[in-house]
């Protein structure tokens, strides 16, 4: 799949385009009092979508109606209206990423070590949405390997896609009028170093905690009890803890071992809510797209890190655009390790 990103810049005049849930073509906004575009990795279901601030008037109350979509011309997302609030001579529109057009639609069986490409292409081909597509496949092998109970297809994706750091979106094809499900992965750009004697960085800390870190899980099913993890570490290396499964009986034509096998995939997900924190955290000041990975050095420390940009944001207010970033838990290592 070519290495499509959105053109989210603070420079340049900026309009919006409003097209029906058909994307046809409705009408332009090339004002506003205050605009938020927010465009995300993986996160969609608990964040909001772009907040646009207008005048009030006749013509934009009737051109801005829910189901509708909003696409900020050179991005490669629309979001869609889910409310229009009109107070104070002001209409305050709020809308939502269009990936969560995949809220609407559910998945009614458990998925359990499953291609994740072949399985989220494959349950987003059926969902029967106006003009929504597959993109071009991204070639990802990975597996998952937990299970995934029934829900929404936003709910599916969110929780595969975060565990494993693949991104996915719904594209917006302009030329063609479609909306496209794409999952992406980019990889580290190696010219791509922040530090700050390059000027393209700032905010840099650093920390580390053991708070609610555990390395050992002992699961207690009806049917069998399981441990995972670092289970040869002993003394104050050990780190216990204990997750209740009772409620998990092994199914009447499931084997003992595949029973033990689904606790203890149980096991392994919980401990990923448990890690140790090391984190680094710093802001890019020059170009960023969504999904991309980049690194940095903690000046006077051996401690490199890299992380991916989960999400980038154009505000816009009287005139006056910019830019900010969020990253991700950095995957941290030390020069000489």
């Amino acid at each position: 799949m070519a290495d499509i990103t959105s053109a989210l810049t603070a420079s340049g005049h900026k309009s919006i385009c409003v097209y029906d849930a058909q994307l046809r073509p409705l009408g332009r906004i090339e004002s506003w009092v205050s605009l938020v575009w927010p465009e995300r990795y993986n996160v969609y279901s608990n964040v909001q979508g772009a907040q646009l601030e207008l005048h009030d008037t006749t013509a934009l109350q009737a051109l801005c109606r829910p189901d509708r979509y909003l696409w900020l011309i050179g991005s490669d997302r629309l979001m869609r209206i889910v409310s229009a609030q009109k107070a104070d001579h002001k209409l305050v529109i709020s809308t939502k990423d269009a990936a969560c057009i995949l809220d609407e639609r559910i998945s009614t069986g458990t998925l359990s070590s499953f291609a994740v490409e072949n399985t989220l292409r494959g349950l987003v081909s059926g969902t029967a949405w106006p003009c929504l597509e597959l993109g071009d496949a991204a070639g990802l092998t990975d597996t998952y390997t937990g299970e995934v109970k029934p829900g929404s297809l936003l709910s599916i994706a969110e929780q595969v896609c975060q565990e494993l750091d693949i991104g996915f979106r719904v594209r917006f094809d302009q030329p063609q009028k479609k909306l496209l499900f794409e999952l992406y992965r980019p990889k580290l750009d190696p010219n791509a170093r922040y530090a700050p004697q390059y000027g393209n960085l700032t905010d840099l800390t650093y920390t580390e905690s053991i708070t609610d870190y555990k390395n050992i899980c002992t699961v207690v099913g009806a049917d069998g009890t399981v441990t995972v993890g670092a289970t040869g570490n002993t003394g104050a290396a050990r780190r216990e803890l204990l997750l209740d499964a009772s409620s998990r009986k092994k199914e009447e034509k499931q084997s003992q071992d595949d029973y033990l096998a689904s606790l203890r995939a149980l096991g392994e997900q919980e401990l990923a809510k448990h890690l140790r924190l090391e984190n680094f955290r710093f802001t890019p000041t020059g170009p960023v797209t969504v999904g991309k990975v980049v690194a940095a050095s903690l000046p006077g420390t051996d401690i490199q890190a890299a992380a991916r940009i989960t999400a980038v944001t154009l505000q816009s207010q009287k005139g006056e655009n910019s830019v900010t970033t969020e990253i991700g838990t950095p995957i941290l290592r030390r020069k000489n390790t």
